[in-house]
């Protein structure tokens, strides 16, 4: 029994160790061409941080005194096996009238052709880091640091390409549409005017919103609203999802219809009658208030001059519109008309529904 947990205990060591074994890289002196040599041994070293940190590789650094040139890849490999490395990563660069062209190859030990690789251009000294950083998260896998867009880790070299990834406030337009759940259901157009201020983390943002340019809409809507999202992600695509509050003032309308009896004279008979008639008239019920919604969308090219957002929220504000019944009698429309006095009601429901719009808009 003791031989039995004595090899359990064992088998457990071997299979935690097995586990969490990560591949250990040989990485040679860096390359250098028309730079100066201290940049190589500076970017190995943030190599090796970035490297570790994400825990899928320990790099092991090259020397000066490991006599090996990247140019003889036989000499790396024996290097690298002498050492222990399943893998060797060999790092480049190289200066282009004002640019460095940073360039990352990763090897098996036992192979010449490369199972990884990645380059990048960099303005200056201050664009290794970034650049380092992206490509520690990417190596060894199907993604480029290239492509490893990530807004904290802008270049200097990209923010010349696109000229505005700095920019965090934007101010635009909107259209959409309105969509009440409540007293009826009925799509009306929107115009939103908006202003978002990029935190990174947050999204902080003012709109104005009106809704019923139609005249055959059944609402007139205008609100004000302040809002707060939380960003997800680092891409220049981010989903965003949080609410706010609003101040809102809207006008509902619906057709009431109701019987006017009218009494004439008839010159034929010589005597009065009378008659009725179904008569239509409009109904209008005007409220305004404080309310409060949720929702949530995608940022397009995030932190660039030009961002386009597409977003939906769920509302509902804090006073009731009232749907009167179909049909009432002439003295409850006159009543209505005349005395200020409430129509029989059908419904009679707190004002809620979606709002959905397309934003464009311009960083400054």
């Amino acid at each position: 029994m003791k031989e039995f947990i004595r090899n359990l205990f064992v088998f457990a060591a071997i299979f935690t160790v097995s586990a969490f074994a990560v591949d250990k890289v040989y990485m040679p002196p860096v390359g250098t061409t028309n730079i100066h040599s201290d940049y190589g041994i500076a970017a190995q070293k943030l190599v090796k941080i970035y490297i570790e940190d994400d825990g899928r590789f320990v790099l092991v650094e090259g020397s000066a005194a490991d006599s090996v040139d990247i140019s003889n890849f036989g000499s790396v490999q024996n290097k690298a096996k002498e050492k222990g490395c399943t893998k060797i990563l060999i790092a480049e660069f190289t200066r282009l009238g004002d640019n460095v062209i940073l360039s990352f190859k990763l090897y098996n030990t036992d192979s010449e052709a490369p199972i990884w690789q990645d380059r990048m251009k960099a303005a200056n000294p201050d664009d290794f880091d970034p650049i380092i950083q992206r490509m520690a998260r990417t190596i060894g896998t199907k993604e480029k640091a290239t492509t490893d867009q990530d807004i904290y880790n802008v270049t200097s070299q990209e923010s010349k390409r696109r000229k505005r990834l700095k920019a965090y406030s934007y101010f635009g337009i909107g259209i959409g549409g309105l969509l009440p759940l409540s007293p009826s259901v009925e799509m009306t157009p929107n115009l939103n005017v908006f202003g978002m201020y990029d935190t990174q983390s947050f999204l902080i943002g003012l709109d104005l919103n009106y809704s019923g340019m139609n005249g055959d809409s059944r609402y007139t809507y205008g609100d004000f609203s302040i809002s707060a999202y939380y960003a997800f992600g680092r891409k220049f695509i981010a989903p965003y999802i949080g609410g706010g509050m609003s101040y809102s003032s809207v006008d509902y309308t619906s057709d009431v219809s109701y019987v006017t009896a009218t009494r004439e004279y008839d010159s034929f008979i010589g005597d009065y009658t009378t008659s009725s008639r179904k008569e239509t008239a409009t109904y209008t019920d005007s409220k305004s208030g404080v309310g409060a919604f949720v929702g949530g969308g995608l940022m397009f090219n995030r932190a660039s001059n030009i961002v386009l957002f597409a977003e939906t929220k769920y509302f509902i504000d804090f006073y009731k519109l009232t749907q009167p019944k179909n049909e009432v009698t002439q003295k409850q429309w006159y009543d209505y008309n005349n005395n200020d006095t409430s129509l029989p009601s059908k419904s009679n429901k707190l004002f809620q529904g979606f709002m959905f719009n397309l934003k464009i808009g311009f960083g400054f």
